[in-house]
C-alpha cells in the first residue's frame, strides 16, 4: 500500500483533489522521467486546454489529447531538452491573472528541462564534469541553477500572471523542493557563494 501511494499517479490523483478550474485557461507543463505518467493522471482528473510534457528517451507512451510530447537527454542534455523548455516559455508567455499553469516535477528534469545561459557545449561541459567529480545531486543543482534561464524559480516567474501549482515528485533525500529538477517552480535556497565553494571544492574548469 505504502508504494502505490508514491506512485507518480497516486500521488497527482491526491495533489488535485481540490482542484477549481479557473476562469481561464488551463496549462500543464510535464518534466521528468515521470513527466508521461504525472501528465496522463491529470488529464484523467481535470481539463487541460494544452500542455506539454518534455521526458527521456523511450519514456512516453503514445500521444495524449492537446499535449506536445518531447522526449530529450539524460542525464546529458541535449538540443532537445532546450527545445522542451523553449516550448513551454512561448506556452506560459503572455498569460493573465485568470489562467493557470500546472508544473509537474519528476526526477531527472535538469537535464530534460533548460534555457542555459551559456552555450549549449559549454553547459553539457560543465554537467559532464559535474557527474565525473563525485558531486552529490544538490550541489550539481546549485551549479545547473546560475545558468539557467528557468531553474530555481525562473520559470515560475515566466508564468506571471498566471496561477502556478507546482506538483513535485520527490527523488531526493529529505525532499529539498528547490533542488529536485533544479527547482524550476520553486524558489532557489542556494547562494551564488554556495556556487562558488562547489566550483573550487572540485575544480571545475569553467570558461
Amino acid at each position: 500500500f505504502s508504494i502505490k501511494e508514491v506512485l507518480p499517479g497516486a500521488a497527482v490523483r491526491k495533489a488535485l483533489e481540490n482542484y477549481k478550474e479557473p476562469e481561464g485557461k488551463t496549462i500543464m507543463i510535464a518534466l521528468g522521467k515521470a513527466a508521461y505518467t504525472m501528465a496522463k493522471e491529470t488529464l484523467s482528473q481535470i481539463k487541460v486546454d494544452k500542455g506539454l510534457v518534455v521526458t527521456k528517451y523511450g519514456h512516453s507512451q503514445g500521444p495524449l489529447e492537446n499535449i506536445q510530447i518531447i522526449e530529450a537527454g539524460h542525464p546529458i542534455l541535449d538540443d532537445n531538452s532546450v527545445l522542451g523548455a523553449n516550448t513551454a516559455i512561448e506556452m506560459c508567455s503572455n498569460l493573465t491573472e485568470d489562467d493557470t499553469v500546472i508544473i509537474l516535477v519528476s526526477g531527472g528534469g535538469s537535464a530534460l528541462f533548460e534555457a542555459p545561459l551559456v552555450t549549449l557545449e559549454e553547459l553539457q561541459d560543465v554537467n559532464s564534469q559535474l557527474l565525473k567529480c563525485g558531486a552529490n545531486i544538490n550541489e550539481i543543482n546549485t551549479i545547473r541553477k546560475r545558468l539557467s534561464k528557468v531553474k530555481g524559480g525562473r520559470f515560475a516567474e515566466i508564468c506571471k500572471p498566471a496561477k502556478v501549482i507546482d506538483i513535485i515528485l520527490s527523488d531526493i533525500i529529505n525532499d529539498p523542493l528547490d533542488m529536485i529538477a533544479s527547482g524550476p517552480a520553486y524558489p532557489d535556497a542556494s547562494t551564488t557563494e554556495d556556487a562558488l565553494n562547489i566550483v573550487k571544492k572540485y575544480d571545475l574548469k569553467l570558461n
